[in-house]
């Protein structure tokens, strides 16, 4: 097939980002040869791009009416004009559209619909069977909706949602509070027990909160100084879990024993340099008003993905949706 010269000159200025030279380009490309369809695709993708998703959709569907089109050629447009849906947030619509594709790209939007439609399980069934059919690894994915589908359930089949959800994630920090919240909250103390010291082997971020919780079950069990314990040999060990040394500090300072809660500020300081976490412990040893300014004006955690700051933990970043990527400043 003989592309002119303007489909080139936009395909050209697509690639490069140049999405308004782009646009120009492949309008002109389109109304030369009313049946190109290379070029109204292409201007298609370039609206999508540029967020003007009416103007996509018109494109697009303009497209689909078409009785020239082969199956696959059919099957991309309708990926693409699913997509635009989605990215114009009509989730509903971009199912609907997506149900037809089986392939690889079209199928993993499908699955990311679902997400955005709260229906977890399914998605979840879906990321499962592409991570088969194409030899992926997509355990994340898969975890974090049967996550979701623990949070919207109760007793046994909210149970049997966070055993399936750590399979995938075992070593999930949000999963792994639900688990032990679970078992908290069903009077299951040393079963809780077990999953703590399990969560504390594992390094994983807990807030204040969370180790005042951790703290309860040891003395429900008449186990009190055996969390202390435990933290302190992590952090003996080499961990940088800045939040090991936050309990710390704050148990040594709770004890009166300022000088041992200043040799972990020191130790931290030394060993992984600063942070806020740790500086923020620091202020219960003695006041600091430049310092208790500084930590109220800063964020604790950034997302690994999108590297949006924050200033509380949330099990998926807010900015980016990403399940678990938000880790310490």
């Amino acid at each position: 097939m003989k592309y002119s010269i303007d489909f080139i000159k936009g395909l050209s200025a697509l690639i490069e980002g140049d999405y308004t030279k782009a646009s120009t380009h492949l309008k002109n490309a389109a109304l030369e040869k009313s049946d190109n369809i290379e070029a109204y695709f292409a201007a298609g993708l370039v609206f999508r791009k540029t967020k003007q998703f009416d103007r996509a959709t018109y494109v697009l569907e303009s497209i689909l009416r078409s009785s020239d089109l082969d199956a696959s050629t059919k099957r991309a447009l309708t990926v693409e004009l699913g997509r635009n849906m989605f990215e114009a947030g009509n989730y509903t619509i971009a199912f609907s559209l997506l149900e037809m594709t089986s392939d690889k790209e079209g199928t993993l939007l499908r699955a990311r619909t679902l997400r955005k439609l709260n229906k977890f399980e399914e998605a979840a069934n879906t990321y499962k069977m592409v991570a088969k059919s194409e030899k992926i690894n997509l355990n994340n994915e898969i975890g974090y909706c049967f996550y979701r589908c623990a949070m919207d359930s109760t007793g046994y089949r909210q149970n049997k949602f966070i055993k399936t959800a750590l399979k995938y994630i075992p070593t999930s920090r949000c999963i792994s509070m639900m688990q032990i919240d679970s078992n908290i909250e069903a009077g299951k103390m040393s079963k809780a027990l077990v999953d703590i010291e399990r969560f504390l082997i594992a390094g994983l971020p807990a807030s204040d909160e969370d180790m005042i919780k951790f703290q309860s079950v040891y003395y429900d069990m008449k186990r009190t100084e055996e969390l202390m314990r435990s933290v302190l040999k992590r952090i003996n060990d080499g961990s940088d879990n800045p939040f090991f040394y936050s309990y710390a500090i704050s148990r040594f300072v709770q004890g009166d024993n300022k000088e041992k809660a200043n040799e972990l500020i020191e130790k931290y300081t030394n060993d992984f340099g600063f942070n806020n976490n740790i500086a923020k412990a620091s202020l219960q040893i003695a006041s600091n008003l430049m310092l208790e300014k500084l930590v109220e004006k800063t964020d604790f955690y950034k997302c690994s993905v999108c590297g949006t700051q924050h200033k509380v933990y949330t099990d998926a970043c807010p900015s980016c949706q990403s399940f678990e990527t938000l880790k310490t400043i």
